[in-house]
């Protein structure tokens, strides 16, 4: 749907911050839709009239939108995609990249309400989500805009590095107040990650007629299901300290890649690690 809704967009503005009002809309469907339920078990509805509520809700909002999608006229030009002689990276490590961020917040984003719930506060639990979705609106905005100040490839080290102290914060103390920074830097960050990947997508140049921005966006897909996939062998004792070890050192393999910049290298091996550390932690 973001490629979908990015590619529509495209056809009418090319303005940055149109692009990262539509990111950050998948943070305000979370904070409404994580409101919608505790509203619904507040008035104790049941899971089917919930359902049917949200059904309907989003048939009025696709007929809003087919109303409102502006007419041929004004679609623009399409233009060329902005390679740059210096690639700042191979498109194949930047799927690779992007596929490991999709399994990492994965599992982040599944464990954060059960810490929340140990900790014994409830209404944090309640509300964790919904913040976590309001923390992405501006992380959206405020990504791009460093991107076109300092570059893509920059901004998306730094929000790695960003999103790997906020699982170090988990791991350090069971606080709400941990939790609650962690939340905040874990919604404005992984929106951000999938603004500036495909931003940086445009930039590459790929072999025949791939789709890099769709192809990226598979291998992120494949890389949420695998992450409850190794939580699941975790909680079920089949993967041991041992295995779990060698997972947690498997942020290694960008050594053996040569991946170009040192700074995501480095990013992303303390983001693997520390995401292991967590499951490992909160599951045995």
């Amino acid at each position: 749907m973001l490629i979908f809704g990015s590619t529509l967009i495209m056809q009418h503005t090319r303005h940055p911050f149109v692009l990262a009002a539509l990111f950050s809309g998948v943070g305000v469907g979370i904070a409404l839709g994580n409101e919608y339920v505790l509203a619904g078990l507040h008035f104790a509805l049941s899971s089917q009239t919930l359902w049917q509520g949200a059904g309907a809700l989003s048939a009025i909002i696709l007929l809003a939108l087919a109303l409102l999608i502006p007419s041929n006229k004004h679609v623009i030009a399409p233009a060329p995609l902005a390679k740059i002689a210096q690639q700042p990276m191979s498109w194949w490590l930047l799927a690779i990249l992007y596929g490991l961020a999709g399994f990492g917040y994965i599992i982040v984003a599944t464990y954060l309400p059960l810490m929340a719930k140990d900790a014994g506060q409830p209404v944090l639990t309640a509300h964790l989500w919904t913040l976590v979705g309001l923390s992405i609106v501006p992380g959206c905005f405020g990504w791009l805009w460093a991107a076109k100040r300092w570059g893509a490839l920059p901004c998306l080290t730094a929000n790695l590095l960003v999103q790997a102290i906020c699982v170090l914060l988990t791991l350090a103390s069971s606080s709400p107040l941990l939790l609650i920074i962690s939340s905040i830097g874990f919604g404005g960050t992984f929106m951000g990650t999938t603004s500036l990947v495909m931003t940086i997508a445009r930039q590459l140049s790929v072999p025949g007629n791939l789709n890099l921005l769709g192809f990226v966006t598979l291998i992120y897909g494949i890389g949420q299901i695998l992450g409850p996939a190794l939580t699941s062998m975790l909680g079920n004792g089949n993967v041991g300290p041992r295995q779990c070890h060698a997972l947690r050192r498997s942020g290694a393999i960008y050594r053996s890649i040569n991946l170009r910049d040192a700074n995501i290298q480095i990013a992303y091996e303390l983001f693997l690690s520390n995401l292991t550390n967590l499951t490992f932690q909160y599951i045995t």
